[in-house]
């Protein structure tokens, strides 16, 4: 968790609360990075908003990430992962993510989480910046045991988000207007062509992949939620998290009946938290 100062005719996924014209570029029923060529002519690009349908208070120590699995969610704090069922009965958790070795190291922070099969992805930090090394992690799902780390060439390591085909996205400053991207080698990060989007955006909290879209969660323009189209760089804000007076933090893209989105917002005295869900439809 960061401190900052306080301040005040379409493809309908009906499940998820998410409305989008068909044929639009990036909708939620594409894919991730592709477009056709003929088809940027005809088409116009999405336009959505998100609206808070759900509040639900969690565990306190749920404060940087989230992510959907079958059955239940994995939630991460500063040096913590939990995995709890649907009804937030605690099924396993680790009290020490950051392993004595990178610990050592200076790692202290997990950051906003995914998960890719029967492994949770991590992203590492520490806190000295100009270094340009963070880390991400993998951890087995079923016991959140760590398993092994890669080194990342970033600044900043907020969140990890994998895509279907298996790559890793990420920023490498905490503000920024461009996405890093990686494929998974045996041994190392490979990075691969980075994303410039067309604007900046402010002190980015988490992240995740749905429907050819990256959506973020924030800290910044009052808890602002974004969504990125991973084909074009074009950034859209789509609303809030709300809670602004507290901190906005991890994020979750998974179609559920309470809505598309579901974002982790901490109150000022550190507890509640509370898990946000957010439906999304077109304009």
């Amino acid at each position: 968790m960061r401190r900052r100062p306080r301040r005040p005719g379409g493809l309908v996924l009906a499940a998820a609360g998410v409305v989008l014209a068909s044929g639009c570029s990036g909708g939620d029923g594409g894919k991730a990075g592709k477009a056709d060529g003929s088809a940027t002519t005809t088409t116009r690009p999405v336009v959505v908003r998100a609206v808070v349908s759900r509040e639900r208070v969690v565990d306190a120590g749920w404060r940087q990430g989230l992510a959907r699995v079958d059955g239940g969610w994995v939630a991460s704090s500063n040096n913590a992962l939990f995995r709890v069922d649907d009804g937030f009965v605690k099924q396993a958790e680790n009290l020490r993510a950051v392993p004595p070795q990178l610990a050592s190291q200076g790692f202290n922070h997990v950051g906003d989480i995914d998960v890719a099969g029967k492994v949770v992805w991590a992203p590492l930090e520490q806190p000295d910046m100009e270094r340009g090394r963070q880390m991400m992690a993998r951890y087995d799902l079923a016991t959140l045991r760590f398993l092994d780390a890669f080194p990342a060439p970033q600044h900043h390591a907020a969140w990890v988000a994998v895509a279907p085909d298996g790559t890793l996205w990420s920023m490498d400053q905490y503000t920024g207007d461009v996405l890093v991207h990686y494929r998974v080698a045996k041994d190392r990060l490979v990075p691969l062509r980075s994303l410039k989007l067309d604007r900046s955006i402010g002190r980015v909290q988490g992240g995740d992949i749905a429907g050819g879209a990256l959506w973020l969660s924030t800290d910044a323009d009052g808890d602002a939620v974004f969504r990125v189209d991973l084909g074009t760089g074009r950034v859209q804000m789509i609303g809030s998290a709300g809670r602004v007076e507290g901190e906005a933090e991890g994020i979750d893209a998974t179609p559920s009946p309470s809505g598309l989105l579901h974002v982790l917002t901490v109150d000022p005295a550190l507890a509640p938290v509370r898990m946000v869900d957010l439906r999304v439809r077109a304009t």
